[in-house]
């Protein structure tokens, strides 16, 4: 008979030689069983790192086996030699199935056919199969008792569904979520409990989401992720919350209706890949300067020249205000918000900063003026479209000294040919 089980050995002898035992459960097997060729009966265990099996004699080697918790699933089989102590860890039918026969091997009341070891020597022990990875491609491939809770990537691509699956949010080792193809409106903020790196929402409707519907962009995903695919979703506008995406290293926004890029890029240190391709981009953020690309992708915008014409240097700028000096000082620590620590108005307060090119945040009080610069200068791998090298900005600045110091020495422009 086979018991498959959870089993701790114990030797006996350690702890009068002051040894700790730094033995834990295992998934084992346990096999009782005669040889066919004597009279002998022994119990086999078997565990993966002993996949050959320890054998213990069964006949006047066992002093005693401890049940009183053998309705939990609990017991103790105890043997002379080896002095080992096995504990005993599974179903509770099965474990008193196992002992009632082990019961009638001692007392001799079992016959010598009823069990033999000829296919004993090599019983395998379960292995852990739960999956890491799953694919659905089809309605008819998804799961209808739920997912995983091992899986750390999940496809879900092309099946038309609606909303996030509220198994998914439960999915604790999920690193890489693919929800490509598919009609979903929004994510529900839950998602930002999670530590993914991947996540690919291309080709949904994600346009029909609120403002308020982009709060899953932050949590623990201000840590965790590093690449977001929101690809051909007819997006209008980038939410306000990816400043929170410290660690984003790509961004691909391609194939939307965007008109301008959020001025928050800045504060994606970490940013070096960004494909905003087939928009309508007329301006980039001025911020933009202090980002450093690996690749950029720029084609087919609608990017328009701007005026030329100087401005002259405000003389002054009102004072701040208490919330701008805290509000300003929150994103410059970097501090975790969300409504649930501070009130939502103040939360939207801080999600709508606007970013100075010297990278700090303003909110009521700044310098607003239009600029160009040469592209190719933030990024070592370049596509635009022709003659588009020298693209508009939208500037802020939040004092006067970054607008003298950024704006009123800043370098010529260098001669495109």
């Amino acid at each position: 008979m086979k018991l498959v089980c959870s089993v701790r050995v114990e030797n006996r002898l350690l702890p009068a030689l002051a040894i700790k035992s730094k033995q834990k459960y295992a998934q084992s097997t346990l096999a009782l069983c005669k040889h066919p060729n004597s009279e002998d009966y022994c119990i086999i265990l078997f565990t993966n790192q002993n996949k050959n099996g320890t054998k213990y004699g069964v006949r006047g080697n066992i002093s005693q086996i401890l049940t009183r918790f053998i309705n939990d699933g609990k017991a103790t089989i105890q043997f002379k030699m080896p002095p080992h102590d096995l504990f005993v860890q599974c179903d509770v039918l099965q474990l008193k199935s196992f002992l009632h026969l082990l019961k009638r091997v001692l007392e001799n009341k079992i016959s010598p056919k009823e069990l033999t070891c000829s296919s004993m020597s090599v019983t395998p022990v379960a292995k852990n199969t739960a999956p890491k990875k799953l694919v659905i491609r089809s309605r008819a491939e998804y799961p209808a008792r739920g997912f995983p809770r091992t899986l750390e990537s999940l496809y879900v691509n092309g099946i038309k569904r609606c909303g996030l699956d509220i198994g998914i949010l439960r999915l604790t080792k999920l690193k890489i979520l693919d929800l490509s193809q598919n009609c979903i409106e929004f994510i529900p903020e839950e998602l930002n409990k999670l530590h993914l790196s991947e996540v690919n929402l291309s080709q949904n409707c994600l346009n029909k989401s609120s403002p308020r519907q982009w709060a899953w962009l932050g949590g623990n995903l201000s840590k965790s992720l590093t690449l977001l695919n929101l690809e051909s979703n007819n997006l209008k506008y980038l939410p306000d919350q990816l400043a929170k995406l410290y660690n984003l290293i790509t961004l691909n926004v391609n194939n939307n209706e965007l008109k301008f890029l959020p001025n928050c890029l800045s504060n994606l240190r970490n940013l070096r890949n960004l494909v905003a391709s087939n928009n309508n981009l007329t301006v980039l953020p001025g911020s933009i300067k202090q980002c450093r690309f690996k690749f950029l992708d720029l084609f087919n915008n609608n990017f328009e020249a701007n005026s030329t014409e100087k401005i002259a240097p405000p003389t002054h700028l009102p004072v701040f205000s208490l919330k701008e000096c805290a509000g300003r000082r929150v994103l410059e620590l970097k501090l975790f918000y969300s409504s649930n620590t501070i009130p939502h108005t103040l939360v939207k307060y801080l999600d709508c900063a606007k970013y100075c090119e010297c990278g700090k945040a303003c909110f009521e009080s700044f310098i607003r003026v239009p600029g160009s610069f040469l592209v190719s200068g933030i990024t070592e791998d370049l596509i635009v479209s022709p003659n588009s090298m020298m693209l508009p900005l939208d500037c802020y600045f939040c004092s006067l000294r970054c607008f003298r110091t950024l704006h009123f020495t800043r370098s010529r422009n260098p001669v495109i040919r």
